[in-house]
């Protein structure tokens, strides 16, 4: 090989060496411009993520915030009911520090609550809207003098005093029973209240007329009448009498009076009863509805037997309900519901706890029974005034009321 031809050689190879490496530097400088393109998209996209993200988080504390505020509000109407402002704008005191406001729109017992929440940084906002409404925790007024979900064995010469529509206007009822049967001697009479007040003996005893019309006669008898509705003497089973009315598939006496499942009795019993023993309750007496503030329900609940003496007022009657066995004694006054309560429904055996009358005891309003009566001895009376339940439920003022929402009635404005 000659020396020129190898100087060629060496020439056309760098002339190469230098061509790959300008190559090489093109490519890399494409790439890295590449992937600085790339990260810079990427970083975009997070960013943009990020924000996504952090307006999504405050469209949702916004939205929970006015949720907050709806129920805020539906408590608010609960509370004041249509005494609450209708239209008027309330700022809504909130833990979290955020922005809520309420207003609703009322239309008897039916509110349509609007709640307007904001983030915490006041970025976000949600307009949210719905309905409720109120309903009664407790109704009283269809309630007969006597209710059992036992046997109930007249007997002595007890009176009861009939709801005069408790079967329908103008059809007077005095007691509804799972069984009825008579047992002993028995004298026992049923009546209207005229004939309770004005008829034979009674319209000569002492009477006492309160200030809504109520007429009370502690020592009035439908004995005492010249006219009753029924009479032992002139039947042999109490259901003959119109005015008894002996059905075995009545209803739960517990989840009639009160609206709440009796399974879930003792959650009813914590959330709206006034606890105490019978010795509390009988020291209270006539005072017994002064220990519950204004609105709320004077429900006392006693646990275990007890002996009951005079409790109540006919100006504050109260609802007494003895989980055991209720004895109530000779002349003895109790106004309201009484309820001799067993717990039928969680326990195993099912509890059996008895109502025991003796002597010549006065109730005003209702007896209540989701066992057995136990009616031996006495002249007891039991006289029905639709006045007392109404004090109790509050018809004539704020009923004491539940809540719930209206179905499809949410909206979200945003």
């Amino acid at each position: 090989m000659s020396y020129k031809n190898r100087s060629l050689n060496m020439r056309t190879l760098g002339q190469n060496t230098k061509q790959f490496g300008a190559a090489t530097l093109l490519v890399t400088v494409v790439l890295l411009a590449m992937i600085t393109l790339v990260s810079i998209y990427i970083t975009k996209i997070g960013l943009l993520e990020s924000r996504t993200a952090a307006n999504a988080n405050r469209a949702k504390e916004a939205l929970h915030n006015g949720q907050a505020g709806l129920d805020y509000g539906a408590l608010m109407f609960l509370d004041q009911g249509t005494s609450w402002a209708d239209g008027t704008i309330y700022p809504v005191p909130m833990a979290n520090g955020a922005s809520v406001a309420v207003r609703g729109v009322i239309n008897s017992d039916i509110v349509t609550i609007q709640a307007i929440g904001e983030s915490l940084d006041q970025t976000g906002s949600a307009n949210v809207s719905e309905g409720y409404g109120r309903f009664p925790l407790v109704a009283f007024g269809e309630l007969p003098p006597l209710m059992s979900n036992g046997n109930f064995p007249p007997s002595g010469t007890f009176s009861i005093v009939a709801n005069p529509n408790g079967g329908g206007t103008g059809v007077p009822v005095s007691a509804w029973v799972n069984q009825g049967t008579t047992t002993g001697g028995a004298s026992w009479q049923t009546c209207n209240m005229d004939e309770f007040l004005y008829e034979g003996n009674n319209s000569t005893e002492t009477k006492i007329t309160h200030s809504d019309g109520f007429i009370q006669c502690d020592d009035c008898r439908c004995q005492q009448a010249d006219n009753t509705i029924c009479e032992a003497g002139d039947v042999s089973d109490p259901s003959e009498c119109v005015d008894v009315v002996e059905d075995t598939g009545i209803p739960d006496v517990f989840q009639n009076t009160f609206g709440h499942p009796g399974t879930d009795w003792v959650t009813f019993r914590d959330s709206y009863a006034n606890q105490m023993s019978c010795a509390a309750l009988n020291a209270l007496g006539a005072n017994a509805g002064s220990v519950f503030a204004s609105g709320e329900l004077p429900l006392i609940w006693v646990e275990g037997n007890c002996s009951l003496d005079s409790v109540g007022s006919y100006d504050s009657p109260v609802i007494i309900v003895v989980h055991g066995d209720l004895t109530i004694n000779a002349n003895q006054k109790v106004f309201g519901i009484v309820f001799a309560f067993s717990d039928t429904y969680t326990v195993s055996p099912v509890e059996d706890f008895e109502l025991k009358i003796n002597g010549s005891p006065t109730v005003y309003g209702v007896i209540l029974v989701n066992s057995d009566v136990n009616l031996p001895n006495g002249s007891f009376t039991l006289v029905y005034s639709q006045n007392i339940l109404e004090k109790l439920s509050n018809v004539a003022g704020n009923e004491f009321f539940g809540i719930g929402r209206r179905a499809g009635s949410w909206t979200d404005f945003n």
